[in-house]
């Protein structure tokens, strides 16, 4: 949330406001997610999983892989909206813009593993570790790109 205010105020300043506004929402809603799928997993972990009632464990199992695979959809609106409001602002080249459509693409496909078993599944390699590393990755990158900037000299917000 802290790096989405970041990017916020950066686009802010460059006057791309519509994209920092983007990139608030987009994290919020990833948050929201990721404390869901926290939970829910947690329950799973220390005490429904214990008892004995496995369509309840299988079912909320189920919910928690697919909430991963809807994750990516906020998290890819988050890689699409840093992208495209730098790029738009001048803040960073066309090549490094055409970077972040091909993390916007790499993270979206993440909210299409619905097999049922293997590296496309909601539990597979792909969304568990493919996708969310080139999020990070581009995040990273995003990161630099707003820390080498010089501050703005403005009186208020």
């Amino acid at each position: 949330m802290w790096f989405a205010a970041a990017l916020r105020a950066t686009l802010a300043d460059a006057g791309q406001d519509g994209w920092g506004a983007a990139a608030t929402a987009s994290s919020a809603v990833f948050a929201g997610m990721f404390l869901l799928l926290i939970t829910v997993s947690a329950a799973l972990a220390h005490s429904i999983a214990g008892s004995a009632n496995q369509t309840l464990t299988s079912g909320l199992n189920d919910f928690a892989w697919a909430s991963v695979a809807l994750s990516s959809f906020p998290r890819a609106m988050l890689v699409m909206a840093a992208a495209f409001g730098l790029w738009r602002s001048k803040l960073i080249s066309n090549a490094l813009f055409a970077v972040g459509i091909a993390a916007v693409v790499l993270v979206l496909l993440g909210g299409t593993t619905w097999l049922s078993g293997g590296f496309w599944a909601p539990d597979g390699a792909y969304s568990r570790s493919i996708s969310p590393v080139v999020c990070i990755a581009w995040l990273l990158v995003v990161s630099w790109v707003v820390l080498k900037r010089s501050p703005a000299t403005r009186a208020g917000w």
